[in-house]
């Protein structure tokens, strides 16, 4: 038995079990309807209360914070979420201990609502994103103009909407998706960060790869624009990591069955 074999036998063992001990009240349809419900009701408030905004203030406002948010998934992703030393104990061990042994590279499929409780991010997450961008917004509400306020608390309401449905399409099999750019990249990125031999120094964006690239944890060796339209392919893997993929390989290609389970 190879390594991939070893992963998904896990992996397979863990959602059996993981199944069987979902409390029986839990129901994937109300945890997503409360994100949709959180995020969509701050986007609908925070709309209705701007008025009249001018191009500066969308600009100057909605591209910082979604650079903020951004680095903010990231950093987020790789120092609470895979690291031993995270100060956020519970949400880590949740992570690594549950999403990662549910969902590897070769078993990133999903089966019915119950499984959504591994694939969502719990309901409080939306709710401490959204408020991580409270103090920013109250400041350029105070200092700037009440628009600019609304705005900020906008964007990463809408920033987080963006985050879940990424990282839902990343876990659907379809091969329209694998066509879509930026999309495909996203995929693409977060199949090789399910491998577990990977997961705790590569592709830490759930979303758009900018802050992987920028800090070097992306496993492609390009530059911003070449990683964010970089799409399926593999061929500019870091050497090192190319090396790694190929090893838990025995007779299989290195992509094109990365995303199938075995």
């Amino acid at each position: 038995m190879n390594r991939d074999q070893e992963i998904v036998q896990r992996s397979h063992s863990f959602r059996e079990q993981y199944r069987k001990e979902t409390p029986s009240w839990y129901r994937g349809e109300m945890h997503l309807a409360f994100t949709l419900l959180f995020t969509g009701g701050v986007i609908w408030y925070c709309a209705a209360n701007i008025s009249n905004a001018s191009w500066a203030e969308w600009l100057w406002v909605v591209l910082p914070m979604f650079l903020f948010g951004n680095w903010a998934e990231w950093a987020g992703h790789r120092y609470l979420l895979h690291s031993p030393r995270s100060f956020i104990k519970p949400a880590y061990k949740r992570h690594v201990n549950t999403h990662h042994q549910f969902f590897s590279h070769k078993t990133l499929d999903y089966h019915g609502q119950q499984d959504w409780r591994a694939l969502l991010f719990p309901p409080f997450a939306p709710v401490l994103f959204v408020l991580a961008a409270l103090p920013p917004a109250l400041l350029l509400g105070t200092l700037w103009t009440p628009n600019a306020g609304y705005i900020a608390m906008l964007t990463m309401a809408a920033y987080f909407l963006m985050y879940e449905g990424l990282h839902t399409l990343s876990h659907l099999e379809h091969p329209l998706l694998d066509a879509m750019p930026l999309v495909n990249t996203v995929r693409r990125m977060h199949v090789l960060h399910h491998n577990p031999d990977f997961m705790h120094t590569r592709n830490f964006n759930l979303t758009f790869p900018i802050c992987d690239a920028i800090f070097g944890t992306s496993d492609l060796n390009k530059g911003l624009l070449g990683t964010l339209f970089n799409g399926m392919s593999d061929a500019a893997r870091k050497p090192e990591d190319a090396a790694r993929v190929a090893a838990q390989l025995t007779d299989k290609p290195a992509r094109s069955t990365e995303r199938k389970a075995a």
